[in-house]
C-alpha cells in the first residue's frame, strides 16, 4: 500500500513537473526580438548586414532558450543559444559558409544575392495572379539547396488557397511551385444517387466555432493571430478541422473533431523551421 501511494506520488510530482514545464513555454521573459538584438550584437554586426534571421524558443537541459540563426550578407553563419529568462548567451558557433558553383566547382562566397526578399515575393505573387491585397500572409526565407541560394515564398490568398515557391536569389528564376486548393467531399450513400455533398453539411460545430477552440488552446485572440487555409477533412471516418494561423514567429496547426470541438492534433513551432 506504501509503495502504491509512493509511486502515485512520484507520478504526480512528474505530471505537475511537465505541466509546469509546458506553462512555462509562454513565460518567456525575454521576446524574441530580443534574443535576436542580444546576439547580433554579441557577434558585432548590424541589422542592415544581416540577410536572414529566425529565433526558437525551446529548451536545453531543462533551461528554456532561444535558438537563434542567421546569415550576413556576406554568407557568414552565427547560431546562438539566448537564455530565455536572463538573456545570457548560453553558447555560439561561427562558420563562413562557401557556395558551389553550378559546375560543382567550390567558390567563396563574398557574393551578395542579387534578388531581394522584396523581389522574390513580388515574383511569386506575379506568377501566381494574386494581388498582394488578396493575401493576409505571406512569409520568405532565405535558405540554400543543392549548394544553390534560394528565397522559399509562401502565402496563402482571402479564401484559403496556398501557394509554395522556390526562387533563385541569385537570378530571380523560380526553381519550383506548389498550388493547393483543395475541396473535401464526402459520398451521398444513403440517398444511394452517387452524387457528392459538402461535408461542411455533417458537421455538428462551425467553422468560427473550430477556430475559437483553436484560439482558446493557444490562449490568443482572433485580433492577435494571422489566419492560414481552414477545411474539412475526413480521418479514419472521423470529419476533422485542418487549420493553421500565425502569431509573430509562432505557426500553429491543428486538427480537431468537427462534431466535438475536441482536439485531435495540435503543433506550434517557428516559421523558420
Amino acid at each position: 500500500m506504501k509503495r502504491r501511494a509512493a509511486l502515485l506520488g512520484t507520478g504526480l510530482a512528474a505530471g505537475a513537473l511537465c505541466a509546469a514545464m509546458a506553462m512555462n513555454v509562454f513565460a518567456a521573459q525575454i521576446t524574441a526580438d530580443r534574443a535576436k538584438a542580444i546576439a547580433m550584437e554579441n557577434a558585432g554586426v548590424k541589422e542592415n548586414q544581416v540577410a536572414f534571421i529566425g529565433a526558437k524558443l525551446d529548451y536545453d537541459d531543462g533551461r528554456q532558450v532561444y535558438d537563434v540563426e542567421f546569415f550576413t550578407s556576406d554568407y557568414k553563419e552565427y547560431d546562438y543559444e539566448i537564455d530565455a529568462n536572463t538573456g545570457a548567451v548560453v553558447s555560439m558557433d561561427y562558420d563562413a559558409e562557401l557556395t558551389y558553383h553550378y559546375d560543382g566547382s567550390r567558390a567563396a562566397s563574398g557574393t551578395q544575392a542579387a534578388v531581394t526578399s522584396e523581389e522574390a515575393k513580388a515574383k511569386a505573387l506575379e506568377h501566381s495572379g494574386v494581388e498582394a491585397d488578396q493575401v493576409p500572409f505571406i512569409n520568405v526565407k532565405l535558405d540554400y539547396d543543392d549548394g544553390r541560394q534560394v528565397y522559399e515564398v509562401e502565402f496563402y490568398t482571402d479564401d484559403y488557397k496556398e501557394y509554395d515557391y522556390e526562387i533563385d536569389a541569385s537570378t530571380g528564376s523560380i526553381i519550383s511551385w506548389d498550388y493547393d486548393a483543395e475541396r473535401f467531399y464526402q459520398d451521398d450513400r444513403k440517398a444511394g444517387s452517387g452524387k457528392t455533398q459538402k461535408a461542411a453539411a455533417q458537421a455538428g460545430i462551425t467553422l468560427e466555432e473550430a477556430k475559437a477552440e483553436a484560439l482558446k488552446i493557444a490562449g490568443l485572440s482572433d485580433s492577435q493571430v494571422t489566419w492560414g487555409r481552414i477545411h474539412q477533412d475526413y480521418d479514419d471516418g472521423r470529419l476533422l478541422y485542418e487549420g493553421k494561423f500565425f502569431f509573430e514567429t509562432t505557426e500553429y496547426e491543428f486538427e480537431l473533431d468537427a462534431n466535438t470541438g475536441n482536439i485531435v492534433d495540435w503543433d506550434a513551432e517557428s516559421i523558420y523551421d
